[in-house]
């Protein structure tokens, strides 16, 4: 059974905008923390400074994966957008073209 789904294209975009940027973000805050985790690692001595490290190389591999994971989103979302405003832009020249003196938006 098929079911009928609604999407605001112009909302749609801007969800993607968000997402593209949190992603871009999230990258950004991986990167300082394997930046920071080195550094907590060499900055302490000893099982704490070992602990410290690992901790921070976690983490930075946790929002490492989360940025992937947020762009490969985001790609599909693009992708799905570039479809729906295809298949919008064909659906309205089929009823200009059987509406004559209608105005097709370009």
């Amino acid at each position: 059974m098929s079911h009928l789904i609604s999407v605001q294209l112009d909302v749609l975009a801007v969800l993607l905008e968000e997402l593209t940027a949190l992603g871009g973000e999230l990258a950004e805050e991986g990167e300082l923390g394997t930046a920071t985790g080195r550094t907590l690692g060499t900055a302490l001595d000893g099982a704490v400074g070992e602990a410290a490290g690992e901790t921070g190389a976690a983490w930075a591999a946790a929002v490492t994966a989360l940025s992937a994971r947020v762009l490969a989103v985001t790609a599909t979302l693009d992708a799905a957008l570039t479809a729906y405003r295809a298949a919008d832009a064909g659906l309205a020249g089929r009823i200009g073209l059987s509406r004559p003196g209608l105005a097709v938006p370009q």
